[in-house]
Formats: C-alpha cells, sequence, structure tokens
C-alpha cells in the first residue's frame, strides 16, 4: 500500500487510527500518578489528536510530538496554539530515537506501534523511561481465539498485519521486554466510529481521483470498515499500559 495515497487519505483528519479523548484519558487515569512536570514523548502522534487530549489533561507537561509526516505535524501545530510551548512537533522516526536513556516520564503511542511491532517497539523504547516511568500504547489484538476468528477477518488482516494477535500474547511480549503490567482494556465502539465516519467522508470527496495508488487506499479502507461493521467483534484496538519491571 502507498504510504503517499495513504497520508493523502488521511489529510485534514483528526485521527489516524481509531481512538477518542475519552479513552486517553482513561488510559492515563489507569497508569496513576506521574511526577509534577512529567517529560512525554507520543510517538506516531499523526494529526495529534491524542497529543492535544494529554496536554489537557496534564497541564505542566511538556509533549514531543513525534512524526514522520511533516503534514501532520504542521496540521497540529495550527490547531495546538493554546499549548505552546508544552507542545513539541518532531519530525523523527519513533524506531531510532535519540533521547538520552532514563529521560522521560511517559511514552504514549496510539495506533502507531504497529510499524514497528509490537514486541519490537516496546524493546527500543523501554531504555528511554525513567525507573518510575510510565508507557501507554494501543495496539490492534484478536478478541476471539483462532478457531472461532470469521475466515475473511483472518484472510484481511493476515494480509494487512499478519503480527496481530492476542491479548495474552501482547502481555507477554510486554513482561519478555521488561515491563510490568499495569492494566489493559479495550476501545469502545465509538472509537473506531470517530475514526471510520470522517475516513469513508474523506474517501467520497476523493472518490474521482485518477490517482491509480491513492483509488487503490481508497477501496482497501472501504473493505476495512465494511469488515469492522461485520465482524468488529472478533477484534479491536486495546490499551496496553505498563511500567519498567
Amino acid at each position: 500500500m502507498s504510504l503517499r495515497a495513504l497520508k493523502n487519505l488521511h489529510d485534514g483528519l483528526a485521527r489516524a487510527a481509531p481512538g477518542d479523548d475519552e479513552a486517553t484519558r482513561e488510559a492515563l487515569r489507569r497508569l496513576g500518578p506521574l511526577p509534577a512536570d512529567p517529560r512525554v514523548l507520543d510517538l506516531g502522534c499523526g494529526p495529534g489528536r491524542s497529543t492535544l487530549a494529554l496536554a489537557a489533561a496534564l497541564p505542566t507537561a511538556r509533549i514531543d510530538a513525534v512524526d514522520l509526516h511533516a503534514g501532520f505535524l504542521a496540521h497540529l501545530a495550527r490547531i495546538a496554539a493554546e499549548f505552546a510551548g508544552r507542545i513539541v512537533p518532531r519530525v523523527a522516526d519513533f524506531g531510532a530515537l535519540d533521547d538520552a536513556p532514563a529521560s522521560v516520564d511517559l511514552i504514549w503511542s496510539e495506533g502507531a506501534i504497529y510499524h514497528l511491532g509490537f514486541a519490537e517497539g516496546l524493546r527500543r523504547w523501554r531504555p528511554l523511561l525513567r525507573p518510575h516511568g510510565r508507557l501507554a500504547v494501543t495496539e490492534l489484538t484478536w478478541r476471539l481465539p483462532p478457531d472461532q476468528r470469521p475466515a475473511e477477518a483472518v484472510a484481511f488482516w493476515h494480509e494487512a498485519y499478519p503480527a496481530m494477535t492476542s491479548v495474552a500474547a501482547n502481555l507477554a511480549a510486554a513482561e519478555s521486554a521488561g515491563y510490568a503490567v499495569i492494566d489493559n482494556f479495550t476501545l469502545p465502539a465509538r472509537a473506531w466510529i470517530k475514526y471510520y465516519d470522517p475516513l469513508i467522508a474523506r474517501a467520497d470527496a476523493l472518490a474521482d481521483t485518477s490517482d491509480p495508488e491513492l483509488a487503490a487506499v481508497i477501496a482497501v479502507t472501504r473493505r476495512e470498515v465494511d469488515l469492522w461493521r461485520r465482524h468488529g467483534d472478533s477484534y479491536d484496538y486495546v490499551f496496553y499500559l505498563l511500567r519498567p519491571a
């Protein structure tokens, strides 16, 4: 799938993955107290909706909003004026960060760790956390055991994200990467709707494109949304809330 076309489809949208502000705040609440002036990395922040929610909930935090797509960060900069100086957009590869070891109080990443793979992302980010730091990520996860998963959903995600696995497997991977599990919870259906409804509206607006790569991305997106409407009870995004072991 063309990354350029995928970014074109998402440009101007509030989110680049399922999620909502209520779930962000709930994850933050479950993580427990943070230092008075926490340093936060929001990795793969996309257009920055989660960054804004974090900045509102953590009024003394400095948040580095990290993404490879400068267009997403430009969008965030335009809408984050009230948090000037506390939200710092940074174009960077979140798999190769040069932050000092043990310099971060909270690592956040919604709908993006799959670019590295769940276990690999956790492994690379673990050295950045202070001893009492926290990490919160969402990851696409099977809800049903293998023998109960719809064949159509299995076929689609085997092609789109073959590393997708279960909650139990992800928790085991987190522990192997040097974390202790604080909690986990499933995103509500509204978090998908808040992502998919604007995305389909954007796809409709671009439906007459002469760009074959964009047309292909739109077609796959429509398949994905239709699949969730029919088989979304078999998989979901899960918030994994962790701390250094």
